[in-house]
């Protein structure tokens, strides 16, 4: 009767340590897909990061060619407004009579 218990009590401890075995190997196994699966979701949001890094990027040299065609349209407008005012007061009649007074 005694070897029938020690024998019972062996077969729960083997039973038990092979549960805890497969549920360690189960743990195991969850714990590096949920592992893997955050890298992956970790590798991803860097990849979205380093993509804006390089749009902002783009967009600041874009913004500096602006800013440069912006100065050079500004200076051509300054020379085109010099030039009409020019024009006007050269062949204004009454600028003329007064050039031609103070030639006499």
């Amino acid at each position: 009767m005694l070897r029938l218990i020690e024998g019972s009590i062996q077969s729960i401890e083997t039973q038990a340590n092979e549960h805890a075995e497969r549920n360690k190997g189960d743990l195991k196994s969850e714990l590096y897909n949920d592992l893997r699966s955050e890298l992956v979701t970790k590798e991803f949001v860097w990849a979205e990061i380093n993509e804006v890094r390089t749009e902002i990027a783009d967009v600041r040299s874009e913004i500096a060619e602006l800013r440069a065609e912006m100065k050079q349209n500004a200076l051509l407008l300054k020379i085109l407004i010099g030039i009409a005012v020019f024009g006007l007061t050269l062949f204004n009649p009454a600028f003329v009579k007064l050039v031609e007074l103070l030639m006499k």
